[in-house]
């Protein structure tokens, strides 16, 4: 027979199991999503860390008006990848994020590397036929 006392942790666990099977647990590395200098007043610059201890991150220019995404820069902790809009195809860049993130200057050097990904697009865009 199981004692009362025995119970408890038992009843415990399985209600943290439940609760989670639910989906209704989440642990998250990374912070939540703050909002970066962005001279466009259309536009903004939203960041979010996802672990590494801030070395894995996503940087994202968004509509003001309907926070569409607009361009996406990121790190997987190594590697940097660019998307030129929420539906485009995710780009490696084949540059390490180390000169991003062991900067004192991250948010500002986020901030220049999506501005001259952007104007290269818009100048291959240009050239187009």
């Amino acid at each position: 027979m199981v004692r009362s006392y025995m119970m408890k942790p038992i009843v415990l666990l399985f209600s943290i199991l439940l609760f989670c099977a639910a989906g209704l647990c989440r642990a998250d590395g990374g912070t939540g999503e703050y909002e970066l200098p962005w001279a466009q007043h259309d536009e903004v610059l939203m960041y979010h860390a996802c672990g590494c201890a801030d070395a894995c991150w996503v940087a994202e220019v968004r509509a003001r008006a309907n926070n569409a995404v607009r361009a996406r820069l990121s790190c997987d902790c190594e590697s940097l990848s660019y998307a030129a809009g929420a539906k485009a195809a995710v780009r490696p860049l084949n540059e390490s994020c180390a000169r991003i993130n062991e900067s004192e200057h991250k948010p500002a050097l986020i901030k220049q590397k999506l501005e001259a990904l952007r104007a290269h697009d818009a100048a291959g865009a240009a050239k187009a036929p």
